[in-house]
């Protein structure tokens, strides 16, 4: 099985903005969360957003006015993040999210953490000291947002275990999942046209089946109040802040 980022280097990262659909799409979504949130540069203006992958909420952060230190263990994604944030004030380091410390100047206003990269974690031990780590490197005042998927939901089993995610006529990308207690072991299939015919990529991993409820706990448990709950396209979004 590989681990969480072999898998992106070898299968997932050569085809994630072609999954992802519409850079622009994702791009406006964000955004309007943003919105939604009133967040804005009030203090220092630095952001971190820690799993930027392509730069879908770096970019609307730093069009905000913030200037965002943006974490990815993913190389090719940050090359992707580099194009479309152009001249932006976005800093990209390649490390584990993690490790986002030791490249924080000083405390952040503002630290996100959202798509799937709090369940690419390896445990819960490793979720609960990333949210601390996170508490103590925001100002007072400062917000933390996290998101991901709805895992309240009964888990998928028999044939809704096979998703469809996207295809066209040279690729076909679907995902078949396993999930045991709090794991999910996901499969991902790829299917390219090539010259002699179709060919099959097959990359495993694991990845948490974190309940929203019980990171509101962690939150708070670290000194954030947490300021709204919302869902969208099955994504729980977590707004915090330090008092």
């Amino acid at each position: 099985m590989s681990s969480v980022k072999a898998h992106y280097d070898s299968l997932l990262a050569p085809v994630y903005s072609w999954i992802l659909g519409d850079f622009d799409a994702a791009h406006r979504q964000n955004a309007g969360l943003f919105d939604d949130l009133a967040i804005l540069p009030r203090g220092n203006g630095l952001a971190v957003d820690l799993g930027c992958g392509p730069g879908c909420q770096a970019v609307p952060l730093a069009e905000r006015g913030f200037s965002v230190l943006a974490i990815d263990f993913c190389a090719e994604l940050l090359g992707e993040l580099a194009q479309h944030a152009a001249q932006l004030p976005v800093t990209a380091i390649c490390d584990d999210i993690r490790n986002f410390r030791n490249h924080l100047p000083q405390k952040a206003e503002l630290i996100v953490c959202m798509g799937d990269s709090l369940v690419h974690l390896p445990d819960t031990d490793a979720v609960q000291q990333l949210i601390r780590d996170c508490a103590d490197s925001v100002v007072d005042g400062g917000s933390v947002i996290l998101s991901l998927r709805d895992y309240t939901q009964p888990a998928p089993t028999g044939p809704a275990r096979f998703i469809p995610i996207r295809s066209d006529d040279n690729r076909i990308f679907t995902c078949f999942l396993d999930t045991v207690g709090d794991v999910i072991h996901v499969h991902d299939i790829l299917y390219t046209r090539e010259a002699d015919g179709w060919r099959q990529h097959i990359s495993d991993y694991r990845k948490l089946r974190l309940d929203y409820r019980w990171l509101t706990e962690v939150l708070e448990g670290n000194g954030l109040g947490l300021e709204s709950e919302s869902l969208r396209d099955g994504f729980i979004t977590l707004h915090a802040r330090r008092p």
